[in-house]
């Protein structure tokens, strides 16, 4: 299956979760689209996916913005000192992220294929964010398994 296709599946699951969850029109949209991005999560150990091809950009933008958010905390402004923290901060996470995925990196329908997989992705967004998303994640995320009919526990 590609990824449109991952990504339709995981909508249709995402407008379950919302329906479950009856949250409001909005935040529905919200969740939909969050659990249809999900969907490509398990991919990621596939270097011509287009879920790695995001994340290749986004992660480093993302750990800039956390490395600011995290270290300026009491105004925009930030010290030279607090740059250079942001920047290590920054590249750091940046590339710890390529290291896992050079180095580390699963086999194609691996490790990221399984429940255990779709419960700490489901962990680390409810860690970052509440627990609606973490189910739209995880409904997201195991949408695609389904699709592939490719489960494993671990």
């Amino acid at each position: 299956m590609n990824w449109p296709e991952h990504m339709f599946v995981g909508a249709l699951f995402g407008i379950i979760i919302a329906l479950l969850l009856q949250t409001p029109a909005v935040d529905s949209a919200i969740l939909v689209a969050f659990a249809s991005v999900s969907a490509l999560a398990p991919d990621i150990d596939h270097d011509s996916s287009k879920i790695r091809r995001i994340s290749n950009i986004t992660v480093p933008i993302a750990a800039f913005g956390f490395s600011f958010a995290s270290t300026c905390t009491e105004s925009v402004m930030c010290t030279l000192e607090d740059l250079r923290s942001v920047i290590i901060l920054g590249l750091a996470i940046t590339g710890l992220y390529m290291i896992v995925l050079t180095f580390f990196k699963p086999r194609h329908r691996g490790i990221t294929h399984t429940i255990f997989a779709a419960l700490i992705f489901a962990a680390f967004i409810y860690i970052f964010s509440d627990l609606n998303f973490a189910f739209a994640g995880f409904a997201g995320y195991t949408s695609h398994l389904l699709a592939d009919k490719h489960i494993k526990l671990a």
